[in-house]
């Protein structure tokens, strides 16, 4: 094969899609973030132009990348192609949209600090959005007030977005869903940020969510197919979270929750922060109740946040997310942390049989829950 004819597929693309492949090989490259990839661009001109600098091996003269980086990332892209890099992206069904292009959202391209590639799995649905995250280790409390507030939303035409981590995410996200399979038509759609490649499915036990979402909605990140999750990829998730949202509600954070972050995105950006009051006994709900001392809106029912983003209100609404009982002398001696059998009978005064009869009456009416020995209060 000639050297004319081994240029041929990169000419293609070229044409095909501009600069963009590599910007997709860039990003493809060992911690290769947001800052490191526009000093390059800042630096060389065109994502092709460093690329090419790179595969040489020349200095980079890029702030914050040290010799040791950038003599990896040339071992790196000598062994890349970039049009198989590019092909293999497309095969997945993943769109790479440059920022300003017609792809690209339209509120993110807005952003005080959007990325300059983003890829999409699904297609982002228009009108009114609205952003719930807190903690992965959340409480059955705050499981259900999320997993109602997205699918009372999603009743509303919001789409939710969130990171789509375990707990509070993933509840909200297949309350959405909910919604959804009730009204395939007027329902919000999902859209989950997430801090992986699209085709990195993490964490491993939201596989089918994952797959639920993109299917629904749509998925959004800006680290290429292939790359793994990293700690510092989530806070910069959490931004695009905020920038996709007109609002953000906050339904459970422990004091010093990752969740927080997206709140000082929303915060950066005015974007409206409510929060759902959680006990104040409740660890973690403690970051989540300091938020509401220091002047966020309480979240107490879907009416309330869609009075934060402008929408008209029934002021009729119930005033919470749940129906049922919430007052028995068993559920004060449960309280807001879950607890086992032994512990309820201690505090209680109740004969063991009383006991049992009693929780088997709160778990049918969906104010507690069993999780294996640990009994816990939903409401």
């Amino acid at each position: 094969m000639s050297a004319a004819e081994s240029f041929e597929p990169a000419l293609a693309t070229e044409v095909e899609a501009g600069d963009d492949p590599w910007l997709v090989s860039l990003l493809s490259l060992p911690d290769c973030g947001p800052s490191r990839l526009q000093g390059l661009l800042d630096r060389h001109g065109s994502a092709e132009a460093a690329w090419g600098v790179i595969v040489a091996g020349r200095p980079l003269g890029v702030e914050g990348v040290a010799r040791k980086i950038s003599e990896r990332w040339s071992d790196v892209a000598r062994a890349t192609d970039v049009d198989m890099t590019w092909q293999a992206m497309q095969n997945l069904g993943i769109r790479a949209h440059r920022l300003h292009s017609p792809g690209y959202p339209e509120r993110l391209g807005e952003d005080v600090d959007p990325p300059e590639l983003i890829f999409e799995l699904g297609a982002v649905p228009s009108g009114l959005t609205v952003g719930i995250v807190g903690t992965r280790s959340c409480s059955a409390y705050g499981q259900r007030c999320a997993h109602e507030l997205g699918q009372a939303l999603a009743r509303a035409g919001v789409s939710i977005v969130s990171g789509l981590a375990l707990g509070i995410d993933a509840a909200a996200h297949r309350g959405a869903l909910a919604a959804l399979a009730d009204d395939e038509r007027g329902a919000g759609r999902p859209i989950g940020v997430v801090g992986s490649g699209l085709d990195v499915v993490y964490p491993k036990r939201n596989a089918g969510l994952w797959a639920e979402v993109a299917d629904a909605g749509a998925l959004l990140s800006e680290s290429p197919p292939g790359t793994d999750p990293a700690k510092w990829r989530f806070p910069a998730r959490n931004r695009i979270i905020a920038a996709m949202s007109d609002a953000v509600v906050v339904v459970e954070s422990h004091e010093r929750g990752g969740s927080l972050l997206t709140v000082d995105e929303a915060l950066r950006r005015d974007v409206p922060v409510g929060v759902i009051p959680g006990p104040i006994t409740s660890r973690s709900a403690a970051g989540s109740n300091r938020l509401l001392v220091d002047g966020a809106t309480p979240v107490l029912n879907a009416e309330d946040v869609l009075a934060m983003i402008g929408v008209p209100v029934d002021e009729t609404a119930p005033p919470g997310f749940a129906s049922g009982p919430t007052t028995s002398p068993l559920l004060d001696a449960i309280g807001w942390e879950a607890a086992t059998m032994d512990q309820i009978f201690l505090r209680s005064g109740l004969t063991m049989s009383d006991l049992a009869v009693e929780i088997e009456r709160l778990v049918a009416s969906g104010t507690i829950t069993r999780n294996g020995p640990w009994i816990e209060r939903v409401r």
